[in-house]
């Protein structure tokens, strides 16, 4: 389903927005669950979780602009499509560092947030196209690629460990990490970190030479044979 926040610190602009994307939804028969949020920080804080593909930003707010918190959630979300709605023309140049798909000027004209929301979701990858189906014991479940931190394997049984802390295990299996991988994530950005151990790139939060810390505060080991590759991945990956 598709997730979109909107942030802004002006009640009736806050609400005048909700209410333009509420109807847009409707006109477009979309579904999407809308978090609407008062101060950027909050966001910041949800959002890590929540991770919505549609930000609707305003710019000058409290202690943290929009521009500012753009770039904290661009850390974490690359994808992420970022519509600045601000009464300030003067930041226009400087969003352009957070690559926004729009930059509207208050008051917000409806039609013109229309087709950039258009746009926006256009470049948007709903769920459908972001899971993986995991083979467990009694079935099959389906799992957010964007929810897994990392893989391990012990014992022959191949378990991913979500953002939430549940851990989801394969049957006890016949072939190895190399294979596993291979055959079912060759395509996606994960990366062998450890022998027995494999990260979502979309999960790293701080990488040294012998850890990682993920964007849900857990730490995994980096060993010193596979670190130059991992942070090579990971730059590429970011950038």
């Amino acid at each position: 389903m598709l997730r979109m926040a909107i942030c802004d610190d002006d009640r009736s602009d806050r609400e005048r927005i909700h209410r333009y994307v509420t109807e847009y939804l409707e006109e477009k028969n979309t579904q999407a669950e809308v978090r609407v949020f008062d101060h950027p920080d909050k966001l910041i804080q949800e959002c890590e979780s929540f991770r919505p593909q549609v930000y609707i930003l305003d710019i000058v707010m409290p202690m943290v602009t929009g521009i500012q918190a753009a770039r904290e959630l661009r850390w974490n979300q690359p994808d992420a499509q970022i519509i600045f709605a601000t009464s300030e023309s003067s930041y226009a140049l400087e969003s352009f560092d957070v690559n926004p798909i729009n930059y509207i000027v208050k008051p917000v004209d409806k039609e013109k947030l229309f087709s950039t929301l258009d746009l926006a979701l256009s470049r948007v990858q709903l769920d459908d196209k972001i899971t993986v189906k995991v083979k467990i014991k009694g079935g099959l479940c389906t799992l957010r690629l964007d929810d897994i931190m990392y893989i391990d394997y012990r014992n022959h049984v191949v378990s991913y460990h979500m953002a939430n802390g549940e851990v989801v295990s394969t049957p006890t299996l016949r072939i190895g990490f190399s294979e596993y991988m291979d055959e079912n994530h060759s395509d996606q950005d994960f990366i062998r970190c450890h022998e027995s151990i494999s990260v979502n790139l979309g999960a790293i939060d701080k990488l040294t030479k012998t850890d990682i810390t993920l964007r849900n505060r857990e730490l995994i080991p980096v060993s010193k044979s596979r670190y130059t590759e991992v942070a090579d991945r990971y730059m590429d990956f970011r950038l």
